[in-house]
């Protein structure tokens, strides 16, 4: 239980800190937060009709966010792998197979082999380099270093 609160508040603050506005900041982020904690796709627990809409969502309210995110990795794992943990829910997820990266998947690169290959930020994947987010206490740290220079 309290790996579940304490899950929730790193996702809320890594939500909030990437907020485009204070809507964002004080209503979406605690409600994105808390559903992510539920047992199904993040979506739909939400109350959204698709994974395109969620995409919408969170580009429109969390816009840096979203410019990291890869195409291929759904939100709420990509919110997970940010603050270093795995979703309550990937343990029961039918849907393992598809996921992008997923721990629990016996077919996928796990993440620590992952990890191993990111310098400097940046994972190449053929001629695109995406920038990943490691986890939140990262982007704090490079954030405080670059606000003190």
């Amino acid at each position: 239980m309290r790996d579940l609160v304490l899950m929730e508040k790193q996702i809320l603050e890594l939500l909030q800190f990437h907020a485009n506005d204070i809507y964002a900041k004080d209503e979406l982020a605690p409600l994105i937060a808390k559903t992510s904690l539920e047992m199904g796709h993040l979506y739909s627990d939400l109350g959204l009709a698709s994974r395109k809409e969620m995409g919408e969502l969170m580009s429109k309210n969390f816009t840096s966010l979203a410019k990291l995110k890869p195409d291929d990795i759904r939100w709420k794992k990509y919110l997970y792998d940010c603050i270093g943990k795995t979703a309550p829910a990937c343990a029961t997820c039918g849907d393992i197979s598809n996921c992008f990266n997923c721990t629990l998947n016996p077919n996928k690169e796990n993440i620590e082999m992952k990890r191993s290959k990111i310098l400097d930020g940046r994972l190449a994947i053929g001629n695109k380099d995406l920038v990943i987010l490691v986890s939140f206490e990262v982007t704090i740290f490079l954030m405080s270093f670059f606000l003190i220079y």
